[in-house]
């Protein structure tokens, strides 16, 4: 592939990325909009539906730790994600203290990061950050020239189809 002949297709949209100042008004606005429910893995009935995750990794390819707050809601086949930058340096906080709260990064699944960056690379395009968390590693792309909008791929075995 080169910069002429773009990638045909990214497969199925697992998720899109908002990145929110405070979670919880973020959570109260769109199930106020009939968005939601809102849910977090292993979070007791009755507690915010929100967790915190610790990832390692590279920010602007050096080393970098950081904790991000998460909720997520189904929307049909795809869903929500809010993220709230919680403690170090990271990709989603750059993007807030830039341009604010709103769409960060639409995501998808793959067999093979290393796949991924190639493509990226062969198209000019950056690695903003690379991660790993508990659900597996992880990148985003440098923000898009149109939006600031960044590709995620989560390495998660065969993506969906």
């Amino acid at each position: 592939m080169d910069k002429k002949t773009p990638r045909k297709s990214y497969g199925k949209l697992h998720h899109v990325g908002v990145v929110v100042k405070d979670i919880k008004k973020a959570i109260a606005y769109f199930e106020s909009l009939g968005i939601g429910p809102f849910t977090a893995p292993g979070v007791a009935p009755g507690k915010p539906p929100i967790f915190t995750v610790s990832f390692k990794g590279e920010l602007h390819g050096k080393p970098a730790e950081w904790e991000t707050t998460i909720s997520n809601a189904k929307l049909g086949d795809v869903e929500l994600e809010l993220l709230e930058p919680t403690k170090g340096a990271q990709a989603l906080k750059e993007s807030l203290d830039k341009t604010g709260e709103g769409l960060h990064h639409i995501g998808f699944f793959t067999d093979s990061l290393d796949r991924e960056i190639a493509n990226f690379k062969k198209s000019g395009v950056g690695i903003w950050t690379k991660g790993r968390a508990a659900s597996g590693p992880f990148i985003y792309s440098d923000p898009s020239p149109i939006g600031g909008i960044a590709i995620e791929f989560r390495e998660m075995g065969q993506p969906p189809k």
